[in-house]
């Protein structure tokens, strides 16, 4: 058997990964999972309680200028997949140094504020304050901005995974981090990852019929080009406080199978490394081991895990969700096709013959788009998806951090 592959990265900032000093132990982080479950209060599920609605307030100040996000919503029911969001709240952020910052909502549950750097430094405590439309208070604790390092060194691997089916594996790309932080600095860890990928249909639109055979001059190639964004729902987390040093190799991220069009054309990860205090990992690393697991008992409600947001106003009941500060490092990477790996998907791309010509169409199928041979229109249907990237899911703007091929 082959050794897997490791490949470095297109990386617009930085240079190609360097290996650290050890290898990352998955036996090593599943013993300091059980050092650590000590310290944490098993959450225990009430079902009666839990069909009842409540605020989840989700949020972090980070150690980087700029926006500020919080976003407000009340819970789905155990047995939903929903956003729910709460508009037309009153929110403000507030330091240990008596500074309050009003955040603005933006739509569907979202509020920000802009924050200069000189407002974030390691060793501050902040939290949010929120007041609903119906006069609720919510606030968190303080939570305290730690130091840490940059991300970087991170690559990818050709590596197959099991299955669930005897003789079948996948096939992909496994991604990996090295993390090198100093003595002084966080030991929790956490790292946010938003996948994009540029894909393709597969033709123009040259000819349609409409009753009559109808040219397109010049072909339109407005709709050929697409790019999807999507943030990857896997949570990962890493606690180095039982290592001899702080720091990690081979770490890995995130995944993703031959089996897209993910990988065909360019892909692109962004990877946010959250240096975080001892209770936000200890949240983050319980919704983790909630909703990773298959199946697992809040895998449709994953913010069922108590944060450190409190009802001011009614004390009895519960607030979910948790208010971050953290230190915040980012690195995007690009990867262009890999020509040791072999992709399996569709493009939804489905031409079809019209046996018995266009008398098989109907007013309702207009426009009905050709497929073009030489720039002759042949007695062939395309379905929407070959001529409409849209229909996949993506958008025809070009992100503004997309290479320029």
């Amino acid at each position: 058997m082959k050794a897997p592959l490791t490949y470095r990265c297109w990386n617009s900032s930085l240079g190609g990964p360097s290996f650290g000093r050890f290898a990352f132990n998955v036996g090593m982080i599943c013993g300091l999972a059980l050092l650590i479950s000590g310290c944490i209060k098993p959450y225990t599920a009430d079902f009666k309680k839990s069909s009842v609605s409540k605020y989840v307030v989700q949020g972090m100040v980070s150690s980087e200028p700029g926006w500020q996000e919080v976003e407000v919503s009340v819970s789905a029911p155990m047995n939903k997949v929903q956003f729910i969001p709460v508009d037309g709240c009153q929110l403000e952020i507030l330091d240990d140094q008596n500074h309050k910052f009003t955040l603005n909502g933006y739509g569907e549950g979202k509020y920000r504020v802009w924050m200069d750097q000189e407002y974030l430094v390691p060793g501050r405590g902040y939290k949010v304050r929120v007041e609903t439309p119906q006069g609720i208070l919510l606030e968190s604790t303080y939570d305290y901005m730690t130091t840490g390092p940059e991300v970087k060194d991170v690559f990818f691997r050709i590596e197959d995974k099991p299955t669930n089916v005897p003789g079948e594996v996948l096939q992909g790309i496994q991604f990996y981090s090295n993390l090198e932080g100093t003595w002084n600095q966080s030991r929790y860890y956490r790292w946010k990852l938003t996948e994009t990928w540029e894909y393709h249909a597969a033709y123009p639109r040259e000819f349609y019929y409409d009753g009559e055979i109808q040219e397109v001059s010049p072909p339109d190639y407005s709709q050929i080009v697409c790019y999807n964004t999507r943030s990857i729902d896997e949570i990962f987390t890493l606690n180095t406080q039982n290592f001899t040093e702080n720091a990690v190799e081979d770490f890995p991220l995130h995944y993703v199978k031959n089996t897209s069009s993910r990988l065909a054309i360019m892909y692109s990860l962004l990877i946010q490394q959250m240096a975080l205090s001892q209770d936000a990992y200890i949240y983050w690393d319980q919704l983790r081991q909630n909703t990773n697991e298959p199946g697992g008992l809040y895998s449709t409600q994953p913010l069922a895990i108590r944060g450190n947001l409190m009802n001011i106003s009614q004390p009895d009941e519960e607030v979910l969700g948790f208010f971050q500060a953290s230190k915040l490092s980012t690195l995007r990477l690009f990867v262009e096709p890999i020509p040791e790996l072999e992709l399996y998907f569709s493009d939804r791309c489905n031409p079809e013959t019209l046996m018995f010509g266009f008398l098989e169409l109907s007013p309702r199928d207009y426009p009905a788009y050709l497929l073009t041979i030489d720039g002759v229109p042949q007695r062939v249907l395309l379905n929407d998806e070959c001529v409409f990237c849209t229909l996949q899911g993506g958008v025809t703007e070009k992100p503004d951090y997309w290479p320029i091929k």
